[in-house]
């Protein structure tokens, strides 16, 4: 983990996103705005946060502060019920809120959209013309918090709406969340209630109901609402009175049952699913934490963040004296009420070691009792605060819209003022001071003497097991209070004072060719191993070199076993240089404030880096010692092994498994290699994968980077770290997995939820241009419209659909994938409408559809010519196709490729009947 990242969020906010990229890019930045709070005489209460610069855009929220945990017996999924239901029919909207503003050029999920969780309730108003909309958003905002309607027929049409979006998230995470939460939350209402409810009530919940429960809660007292952006206050607090002033204030009912019943015990618990391959036990402390519910107590959270994070690390060095059955141990802290928390320990275990992993947690809490926490842990945690708090001090807040969003909704919403970085970093500095070791062991000492305790065996699959008896459970512990225990292993002298360093490297290649391509500001370099240097030389990339290394060494490469090189590669690259271990690579990488990643494809070997300019040298030793003298972590190959151990054991049972099995040979007609057998992976050497690594290493490379500094200045680093690299001659020829041409489909009883799964698959023949590309695009953007219209809200029959279309440059064809869930009886009739949407499309298509496109993609446009990632992608595109980078060149006419004709020419083409599959899964109860 990024700790000083971790410290930055902690100390700040969060993240919270909606929509807010959907206007124009982000482009100005604002300082710190100065925030108004006010409210109402009916008591809704409002924040106000206007931002420079920021050309009409805004941002609305309206919270209700009520979910599923204020639902009574009869009222299962209600909360979220009328979070749909407030869309429709209104005082002031005859043919409902959301019915308006499509007719405006809204968008569902992109301009508007609401959430509903066990406690709120959040309406989110992105508008597409910005300010001069905000009357409208204001208006239907104000109709869905007190003039809602609940019509019998609204709801007998939405119904069916919600109920796909239950049957959608159905499956084996739901299940084992589900349990989770029935175990760490036991003694609550919230097992009790879950959001979206069950489908019985979804069924049969009278509309009465849901009005029952609108009229209740939702009143302006209960309701809080945040704008921001391009604003004027004292204007905003007119339109914001006109439209809620007149709600009617309404009395809160009462609350108190948003904690657990906490209570001296020790419960034991056994979570299971027969798709699930999760095979863990933890150890958890439940107990009150209030003083996080004080916006001022930072030095509790402080405190909180000091010891987690010192414990954390202990915990990680202990490892070293866990038994092979127990893979990692680490410790989280979680809320799980408002003013309740929980410190879990938790262990990853082979499926047999259960056992053992509980003998593991008792023995090192006891440690961690007996000893407390490494002074110098506690000095280095503090210490690391300390440097990100010096820096929120000294840096004046700068922020463009979307951050400004991020930062500030965050805070809004857990109902605490938005102070600004530059103040929590002082008040940070001023306590730290106070901080002692001593304080921060007292505190933890007191979750570990907390006595309402619980232990969780997650088991594997279908897999027996009989957890032990809580009487047997505390015999342990009380064997281990008394068993001689060695102190916690110390931090390392390495992790303190001595950090690993890179292999010298002494040699010194040439540069043998160079091509230059002044219209684009590109120079091609040949070197002497063979290699090649693009480098774009631009503006963009500021003090940043953006690095991108590729070669024909993908895992279906001729010489090299497809599985052991996936592997190889995953692990060398989570490992480092040799004789370094994970922790170091990440720590190194942090230091020097470096990335570096690698990955592969069927046909690639890819690595993608960033560094400042001055840490070049460093960026480009680490990819010449990953070529050179790679190394596995003998900690890192251990739990990556035991994860695919279980994987592998419980695939057997695997519904998903069998799935990917049949659609794999409907749509490829086999395998594209042959994956690992449980005895191969329980067999495999660090040895055999680092010579697998070594082979696709040896393969010749094209860098890519792009960089503003001179070429005195990269050619000597590129010369003596790069043309270094021993290379062979190119591996031999790759043979792509392609989808086989024709018309096929399939039905597979396999399911164990209730549901349809809709999945089907087509490819067209085309050459790729940038051109094309863009056409297909714009295409796909304007099918998922009309068929999402035509599945969700003509026949109420989705809730969610995904359509990925696009032109695949390697393979040049168009490759469209449709997916989307359904009742069963209704999955072929869907799908026949959706076909019917692709087919009709073309005429569909309007010439205002291409003329808001086009605008859209102009303005992306604008963004993306200045965004140097995308800079990045479109000249390597650009060597794949044309071996020079004329594609920069052509970027600017991109959007003259956008017309009505070419448009629908390229949608024609998303779907193709010649080559076409269709797969459907329908439950095993429904088999034919």
């Amino acid at each position: 983990m990024n700790w000083k990242r971790y410290y930055r969020l902690a100390l700040a906010v969060g993240l919270l996103a909606f929509g807010i990229g959907s206007q124009a890019a982000d482009t100005a930045q604002s300082p710190l705005p100065k925030i108004t709070e006010g409210v109402l005489a009916n008591r809704l209460k409002y924040t106000l946060v206007p931002l420079a610069g920021q050309q009409n855009r805004i941002d609305i929220r309206l919270s209700v502060d009520v979910g599923s945990i204020d639902e009574q017996d009869n009222e299962s999924g209600v909360a979220h019920m009328v979070e749909h239901m407030v869309f429709h029919t209104s005082d002031a909207f005859a043919q409902g809120v959301s019915h308006a503003l499509s007719q405006q050029g809204w968008v569902r999920a992109r301009h508007y959209n609401a959430m509903t969780n066990y406690e709120r309730t959040l309406y989110m108003m992105s508008p597409p013309a910005g300010k001069r909309e905000l009357d409208l958003a204001l208006q239907a905002l104000s109709q869905m918090a007190g003039h809602a309607h609940f019509l019998p027929r609204d709801w007998e049409n939405e119904r069916q709406i919600i109920l796909e979006e239950w049957r959608g998230k159905l499956g084996v995470a739901e299940r084992m969340n589900q349990q989770r939460v029935e175990a760490i939350r036991h003694d609550s209402r919230y097992p009790l209630r879950p959001v979206l409810g069950t489908e019985r009530a979804i069924n049969e919940t009278p509309a009465s109901v849901l009005r029952a429960f609108y009229q209740r809660w939702y009143h302006p007292a209960n309701m809080r609402l945040l704008l921001i952006g391009d604003i004027q206050p004292a204007e905003a607090e007119r339109v914001i009175k006109r439209y809620f002033a007149t709600l009617p204030a309404g009395t809160v009912p009462a609350r108190s049952y948003y904690e657990p019943h906490l209570a001296p015990q020790l419960k034991v618990v056994r979570l299971q699913d027969s798709q699930s391959g999760v095979s863990q036990v933890s150890w958890v402390y439940r107990f009150h934490d209030e003083g996080l519910t004080s916006q001022a107590n930072m030095r509790y959270r402080l405190l909180n963040q000091i010891a987690l994070s010192a414990l954390s690390r202990q915990v990680r060095r202990q490892k070293a004296e866990l038994p092979p059955e127990v893979i990692s141990l680490v410790v989280r802290k979680s809320d799980i009420g408002r003013a309740t928390a929980a410190l879990g320990f938790f262990t990853d275990v082979m499926p047999d070691g259960h056992h053992a992993a509980l003998s593991v947690l008792l023995r090192e809490i006891e440690r961690i009792r007996r000893y407390s926490l490494n002074a110098q842990d506690i000095a280095a945690v503090q210490s690391d605060i300390r440097e990100v708090a010096q820096r929120m001090a000294s840096q004046p807040e700068l922020e463009d819209f979307a951050g400004w969003v991020q930062k500030i909704a965050v805070e809004w919403l857990q109902g605490r003022s938005y102070n600004g970085s530059q103040q929590r970093g002082r008040e940070a500095l001023a306590i730290l001071n106070t901080i002692t070791a001593q304080d921060v062991n007292q505190h933890l000492q007191h979750w570990l003497a907390e006595t309402d305790t619980l232990v969780q065996f997650s088991v594997p699959g279908a897999a027996p097991f009989t957890p032990p008896a809580p009487a047997a459970v505390r015999q342990r512990q009380t064997q281990w209070a008394t068993a001689p225990l060695a102190a916690p292993i110390a931090p390392r002298q390495q992790d303190t004072a001595a950090p690993v360093t890179l292999p010298p490297v002494t040699q010194r290649g040439q540069r043998t060719a160079q091509k230059s391509f002044p219209e684009q500001s590109v120079e091609q370099w040949s070197l002497s191993n063979g290699d090649r240097v693009v480098w774009l030389r631009t503006p963009l990339a500021g003090n940043t070199v953006y690095f991108s290394a590729q070669s024909q060494a993908g895992f279906l490469a001729e010489g090299l076993n497809p599985w052991q090189a996936q592997l190889a590669r995953q692990l060398v690259g989570l490992s480092g240089p040799v004789g370094w271990r994970g922790e170091d690579l990440s720590r190194w990488k942090q230091a020097h404030s470096l990335s570096m990643n690698t990955d592969q494809t069927a046909e690639q070997l890819l690595f993608n880096g960033q560094a400042p300019r001055e840490q070049l040298p460093n960026l480009f030793g680490l990819y010449y010692a990953l070529q050179r003298a790679p190394g596995i972590d003998p900690d890192v190959m251990k739990e990556s092994m035991a994860r695919l151990i279980r994987q592998q054991a419980n695939n057997q049972q695997s519904v998903m498994e069998s799935r990917t099995r049949q659609i794999t040979a409907l749509r490829f007609g086999q395998p594209a290699y042959q994956a690992a057998q449980l005895s191969q992976l329980k067999q495999i050497t660090a040895p055999e994968l680092l010579a697998q690594w070594r082979k696709a290493a040896s393969a010749p490379v094209t860098y890519y980077l792009l960089a503003d500094m001179p070429a005195e200045q990269l050619l000597p680093l590129a010369e003596r770290y790069l043309a270094t690299i021993p290379r062979n001659k190119a591996l031999g020829d790759i043979r792509p997995q392609l989808a086989l041409a024709g018309r096929r489909e399939a039905t597979s009883a396999i399911s164990i939820e209730p549901r349809a799964d809709v999945l089907a698959w087509s490819f067209t023949p085309i050459d790729w241009t940038p051109q094309a590309a863009v056409q297909v695009s714009i295409a796909a953007k304007l099918a998922d419209k009309y068929l999402k219209s035509s599945l969700r809200d003509d026949a109420l029959g989705i809730y969610r659909m995904r359509l990925n279309s696009h032109l695949e440059n390697s393979k040049r064809r168009i490759e469209t994938e449709v997916s989307f869930t359904s009742a069963p009886h209704r999955a072929q009739e869907l799908w026949l409408r959706a076909e019917q949407a692709f087919a009709t499309l073309p005429q569909k298509i309007t010439r205002q559809d291409i003329d808001e496109q086009k605008q859209q993609f102009l303005r992306a446009e604008q963004q993306r010519q200045q965004d140097v990632a995308t800079q990045q992608r479109r000249l390597i595109l650009s060597y794949q196709q044309y071996n020079d980078p004329r594609y920069l060149s052509e970027q600017t006419q991109l959007a003259e490729a956008i017309t009505l004709e070419s448009v629908r020419a390229m949608a024609a083409r998303l779907l193709n009947p010649d080559n076409r599959v269709l797969f459907i899964t329908l439950p095993q109860e429904a088999r034919p």
